[in-house]
């Protein structure tokens, strides 16, 4: 879970840094609910383009002046209750129309743009501004300026600032309401139009410590801004509506004279994103991106990356998707919401991002832990239980209980009868006599595994054997049974392949007893086996020693007996050692 917790810091630094592929996914998730909104057309701008058609019957751009007063004359015919041009007039007119153009702005008001500039300061015009608070040093502050021809300037209704404000991807999203030219402030364009039509003289803005916070027409309700003094723009509005009875935004589309600008929605013309700013000022849409919001991210990815990390360490790898995905479904939905309902913008991408990534990281942790574990339980069982009982383990590691549990077992020792003759006879090749006895025990410890039993260890030529760990079995003591039984089937086959070989005859003595024990990892801290220690065990070890003095090479304690008594008959009661009472042993019979 560490590892998940350190992906959940991770990506709370990263909000916090906001480097600007963070910012991008966030710009881009905005331009998604942007799209949300259905478009719908304006009820008071219309957009008069200047295009190839109009530059045809005109001629080539710049039009004589002359003839902006003829289509002022035009539009007010038409019915235009205002014009605004986003076009620069700031050198005299080469045809002398300067005076006529001024002139038709008497019948039509109109309103012009100018553009700060990244040059030396030029002569502005003065814009009455009420502040409050440190406004100045926070907005947006430019060199220079670039105005209109006087006369023009003097006779239109108002002149704002056209500059735009590209983000980190480039795409314009949001327009400075004021930007700063030396000491004087001026106006967006869109918020000029909304002040000189409502007859206002001067703006109102609010700025704090922490920036800029509002911006004002006295006559309308207040505008939200960010700490610069920007707004986001409504581009859910479409401008195709007649002249008549509307404001009319005029600009050049021929190509190759106004460069278009990107934005969420597609390159778009100048004019028709002041257009959609005037739209989303007058109309009070302007999504907001509140002071809290920044804050409430942050909880809001710890909180669910923190869920996540508890999902990934507590539930199935199966259920993470499950719960990643609604997690994930609720914080977009609300993010939806915010927008739709109050025009809210809250970013649900990184939250949903760092769910993703603490989920995969968690899932990723999980998957190598678990085929560690799964390696882990491969080289400690795989050499002395069967394979199935091993992929049991792997595929459900919590079947295996270590540390020392008391369980109900049964054991099995095998050791050579004779051993000591038969080592004399090869003492001039001791290689092959570990051949031969290797050759036994591999026969006796694939018969243990076959019936599901595990082989504790090897002393010398003696096999240790269980059933009943690592993975519990109801029949552990009918199993030790078929297995001695199969042993001795075994010895015989291998007995008569030695006797062609001419080497000498093996037997086995084996001891089976049942009973509790202790069953886990043995040993010290830096050496440990997997073994079980218990009074039933010895027993076991016991018995298989006594097969010396009995015909039947298969010695059962009682306890054992009691799972399957019609398997076996009565032998002997004898006297082991570390026992005061006599035991009955019995050996196999019938099966």
């Amino acid at each position: 879970m560490r590892l998940t917790l350190a992906f959940v810091v991770g990506m709370l630094f990263l909000r916090v840094w906001d480097p600007w592929p963070v910012e991008t996914l966030r710009l881009k998730y905005f331009d998604t609910l942007f799209s949300l909104k259905d478009p719908k057309p304006s009820d008071y701008l219309a957009i008069y383009d200047i295009d190839e058609q109009a530059l045809e019957k005109q001629g080539q751009w710049p039009w004589p002046r002359q003839d902006l007063a003829q289509l002022n004359q035009q539009l007010l015919e038409q019915g235009a209750s205002a014009v605004v041009y986003t076009v620069l007039f700031p050198e005299t007119d080469r045809f002398g129309g300067d005076t006529a153009f001024a002139s038709s702005m008497e019948a039509l008001p109109t309103f012009l743009s100018a553009v700060a500039i990244q040059d030396k300061k030029l002569q502005g015009w003065h814009t009455g501004v009420a502040m409050m608070g440190p406004v100045k040093e926070s907005v947006l502050q430019y060199p220079g300026i670039l105005p209109n021809v006087p006369s023009l300037q003097a006779a239109a209704v108002g002149t704002g600032i056209v500059n735009s404000s590209p983000e980190v991807d480039g795409l314009v999203r949001r327009v400075p309401m004021l930007v700063r030219v030396g000491e004087e402030l001026y106006p967006a364009l869109g918020l000029d139009v909304l002040r000189g039509l409502a007859g206002d003289p001067s703006y109102q803005v609010k700025a704090s410590e922490a920036g800029v916070q509002a911006v004002r027409v006295p006559s309308f309700n207040t505008i939200q801004t960010d700490s610069v003094g920007r707004v986001w723009i409504d581009w859910n509005t479409t401008f195709e509506a007649p002249v008549a009875g509307r404001i009319v935004f005029v600009g050049v589309t021929a190509a190759g004279i106004s460069p278009m600008v990107p934005t969420p929605v597609g390159l778009m013309h100048p004019h028709r994103i002041q257009a959609a700013l005037f739209e989303t000022l007058i109309q009070g849409t302007a999504p907001m991106r509140p002071d809290w919001a920044l804050a409430a991210e942050i909880l809001v990815i710890l909180a669910l990356g923190a869920f996540v990390a508890a999902v990934t360490r507590f539930f199935s790898v199966t259920w993470v998707p499950v719960w990643v995905g609604g997690s994930s479904l609720i914080a977009a939905s609300t993010s939806v919401w915010g927008y739709v309902r109050f025009g809210l913008l809250l970013d649900a991408a990184v939250p949903v991002l760092t769910m993703l990534t603490v989920g995969t990281a968690g899932v990723a942790q999980r998957m190598i832990a678990e085929y560690r574990l799964k390696l882990q339980i491969r080289g400690q069982f795989g050499t002395y239980v069967s394979p199935d009982l091993v992929k049991q383990l792997e595929n459900d590691p919590s079947l295996l209980r270590l540390g020392g549990e008391t369980k109900t077992m049964t054991f099995l020792f095998s050791d050579i009868v004779g051993f000591t003759p038969i080592s004399e006879k090869l003492q001039a090749d001791p290689q092959a006599l570990v051949e031969l006895i290797n050759r036994l025990l591999t026969q006796l410890t694939d018969c243990v595994l076959r019936h599901g039993g595990t082989v504790d260890k090897f002393m010398g030529d003696c096999i240790m054997a269980f059933w009943g760990a690592p993975l519990d079995c109801e029949d552990h003591a009918e199993r030790a049974m078929l297995t001695a039984r199969d042993m001795l089937l075994i010895l015989d086959d291998l007995n008569a392949q030695l006797d062609a070989e001419n080497l000498p005859h093996l037997n086995i003595g084996v001891g089976i007893n049942s009973g509790q024990c202790v069953v886990g990892n043995m040993g010290s801290q830096s050496r440990f086996d997997y073994s079980v220690l218990g009074d039933a065990v010895n027993v076991a070890s016991r018995l298989e020693g006594q097969t010396r003095n009995y015909e039947d090479w298969i010695l059962i304690g009682e306890s054992t007996v009691q799972y399957k008594p019609e398997w076996t008959k009565y032998v002997d009661s004898l006297q082991v050692k570390g026992k005061s009472e006599p035991l009955r042993v019995y050996t196999l019979d019938g099966i």
